[in-house]
């Protein structure tokens, strides 16, 4: 098991603090196109599903990355921005479509849970969020997951 952002779609609001704290403490800036966590609207129905980086066990983004800029590390993915030739393969590659390109950067914006302490977590006021250990890191429970959160959007 690793540990990864986990959200509870029930809860979320759509106050969207989850992207402001994210793109404050990673750009410098209130960017939420910046943003390493996203929240996808399913607006026929009404709900808000912040997703980040699942932090998969298998990773194929490290595996699709011509130029080794993502290494998984202690159950993390980590991207190196110096070695990104930006490419996007690793977008290609990411079963969840989690990872997103900066074009004022020219290179990735991936999730790195902010070394353990994620400020999308600590700053979701209806705590839509947790940084916890899971299995659905591991991408075939994750596209199981991907499929229930899809469910829950819908009913």
């Amino acid at each position: 098991m690793s540990r990864m952002i986990v959200v509870d779609p029930a809860k979320c609001t759509n106050c969207r603090m989850c992207e402001l704290a994210c793109s404050l403490v990673k750009t410098g800036a209130f960017a939420p196109s910046r943003s390493r966590i996203r929240v996808h609207v399913f607006a026929e129905e009404f709900k808000h599903i912040p997703l980040a980086c699942f932090q998969c066990t298998a990773a194929p983004c490290v595996k699709v990355c011509p130029a080794g800029a993502l290494a998984q590390d202690d159950g993390l993915v980590r991207f190196v921005a110096e070695a990104c030739i930006g490419c996007r393969m690793c977008m290609l590659g990411c079963p969840f479509g989690v990872i997103a390109f900066d074009s004022a950067t020219g290179v990735i914006a991936k999730c790195d849970t902010c070394d353990g302490d994620p400020e999308c977590v600590r700053f979701c006021t209806p705590h839509a969020l947790e940084f916890r250990e899971s299995e659905l890191a591991d991408v075939p429970k994750g596209r199981d997951f991907a499929r229930r959160v899809a469910e829950a959007a819908k009913g």
